[in-house]
């Protein structure tokens, strides 16, 4: 499937730890030399989810630059995520790597020291093959404030129908009394 791939995605993660305690401004120069060699064979691997501990897409390397991996997500389409993302090489895993949750927990720990979110934050995407983009963030938060404006209706309701009812009560208890 990675025919013409020098390295992998594993391996390159693990110069990288290694660069890093070391560090090695050589070692790190290979593992960004090795991300632009996977990228220009279109290397396939894994997005995985560390705060859910899952595989969240599968994606295609097109590039590296600035210590961020250009991947192109291949599966499961997703109309409300742009296509191609700029990911830490952190999340990315191989195949095999990202089978169940026990070995993406093993990625996690042993680069945990060094990843700063557990999940990627992927950018929205933008209006593609002339459809509207999914707008489940929007509708979602319009949906919670029309619920936390009824719920402030339903209060001065019930605080205004006390008060009358007690103002009510006081102006008939003068009168029998």
């Amino acid at each position: 499937m990675n025919k013409g791939a020098e390295t992998t995605v594993k391996a390159l993660r693990d110069q990288l730890l290694a660069a890093r305690e070391e560090r090695n401004l050589s070692k790190l120069r290979n593992v960004e030399d090795g991300l632009r060699q996977l990228g220009k064979v279109g290397y396939r691997c894994c997005l995985v989810d560390f705060d859910h501990c899952r595989l969240r897409y599968y994606v295609r390397l097109l590039g590296y630059e600035q210590a961020r991996v250009k991947v192109q997500i291949e599966f499961p389409i997703a109309l409300d995520v742009d296509p191609v993302q700029w990911l830490p090489l952190s999340h990315l895993a191989d195949y095999e790597e990202a089978e169940n949750t026990y070995s993406i927990r093993r990625i996690y720990e042993g680069m945990a020291h060094y990843i700063q979110q557990k999940s990627p934050t992927l950018q929205r995407g933008a209006v593609r093959l002339g459809l509207k983009p999914l707008k489940r963030y929007e509708a979602e938060k319009t949906e919670t404030e029309s619920r936390n404006g009824r719920g402030w209706f339903y209060l001065a309701s019930a605080l205004l129908l006390i008060a009358v009812g007690v103002l009510f009560y006081m102006q008939m208890g003068k009168v029998f009394f």
